[in-house]
Order: structure tokens, then sequence, then C-alpha cells
């Protein structure tokens, strides 16, 4: 099940409750709704969420570390009076800004990346030294083509099966995963830099990408 925390006033709330309904008509999803941080800093010690809504007011760096840091695999969407200001300051994928004024045509803009947050609690499934493993696609950070095996590299470390990375590529473009490589497919909300022959993810991860792919992709140089 996706979960969604709104951190915001009724009447966004109510706005944005309204189009995720029709974005995850066909999903198992809830949403709560929470007046104070404190409140969903609480609720987080026995629930995870997936998406974040938060009221601009609420970005500090407290906020930074609470929920954003300590959430990777979260997509975060402020909603903010000018988004321009701090979207200009902030390159990373997962981190969305929003126009309170304008917010149904805001939120119809990110839709794709709100559906591809929520299918990425789907799980990816296959067998490993004769064991079925089930891996959450939100746990992917890339995959790597080593000789004639692919390795998945995740939150609960490496495995390798033997694969054709094109497949993968068609299969996991439903989640917003990026060929990067002719031997590399990352998973683009956790891209934190780019470089000019390399992509960082998680602010701890690189691997390569090819010029070819940079064009492609329409990616340029930046860092969070």
């Amino acid at each position: 099940m996706v979960k969604v925390a709104i951190l915001e006033y009724e009447k966004e709330t109510k706005e944005i409750a309204y189009a995720l309904c029709e974005y995850y008509k066909d999903l198992d999803w809830t949403f709560r709704h929470f007046f104070k941080a404190s409140d969903l800093a609480r609720a987080l010690k026995d629930e995870s969420y997936q998406v974040f809504f938060f009221d601009e007011l609420f970005k500090s760096p407290r906020t930074e570390s609470v929920f954003v840091h300590d959430n990777p695999g979260a997509l975060i969407v402020y909603l903010c009076q000018d988004p321009s200001i701090l979207e200009a300051e902030d390159d990373r994928e997962r981190v969305l800004y929003l126009s309170k004024a304008n917010l149904n045509a805001d939120l119809n803009a990110v839709k794709d990346k709100l559906i591809r947050q929520a299918r990425q609690k789907e799980s990816y499934s296959f067998y490993y030294n004769g064991v079925k493993i089930d891996i959450p696609v939100e746990d992917i950070y890339y995959m790597e083509k080593v000789e004639k095996n692919v390795v998945f590299h995740t939150r609960k470390g490496t495995f390798h099966r033997r694969l054709n990375l094109s497949e993968l590529e068609e299969d996991f473009a439903k989640y917003g995963f990026l060929r990067a490589h002719v031997s590399y497919i990352v998973n683009s909300k956790y891209i934190t830099a780019i470089y000019k022959d390399e992509i960082e993810l998680n602010h701890e991860m690189r691997v390569p990408l090819s010029r070819q792919q940079k064009k492609k992709l329409g990616l340029k140089a930046r860092k969070s």
C-alpha cells in the first residue's frame, strides 16, 4: 500500500487528496493529514510513507533531517507561494516544488512522477542461489551488467542474475529508471548530482554516464 503524508492546510489537503484519487485510482493507497510536524514525526515511528506534502513554512534544516534525509526513498513535495525561488537552489530529483496558486495544474505537471513513485512499492521477484527474492523496486539504486549477469545494487546488498539489461530497461521505465550507460540503469529518484561522465546516487554512489545517453536524456551537469 502506498502511504501519503500531508502536512498542509485543509484547503490544499483537499485539492491534493482529490488529485491523488484520480492518479491512484488503480492502486492501493491511503493518506493522513497532519497539522503539526511533531505529530508526523511521531507517526513515522510506527509507519512509513512514500510521498510527503509539506507547506513551504516547514522547509527547514530540521525538516530536511527528520523527513527528507531519514526517508531516502520518499518523494518530497513542497507547496509554495513562489516555487521558483526554492527549486532554483535544489536539483534533487525526488524533491518537487509546486505553486499553491496553481496547485491543480502543477500537480498534473508532476502526475507521472507521483504515479511512478507509487508503483515503486511493487516488488521485483527472481531466484537467487535457489531462494526466491522479492526486492521492493524502491530499494533498488541501480543495476549493472557484469559479463553475463546483471547485478542489482540495493539497500539490502547486491544480488545478481543472468538477465538482458535491455529487457530490464523496458520493464523498469514505468518506475522512473533511466539507462545511464550501456552497462548501467539507475533509479532516477536517487540522483543527487550529475557530472561530466558520472551520475551520483544518494550522495554516495557514482556510476558511469555515457555521452550518448546524457544527450538522449537531456541531462546537464549539476550538483545538489
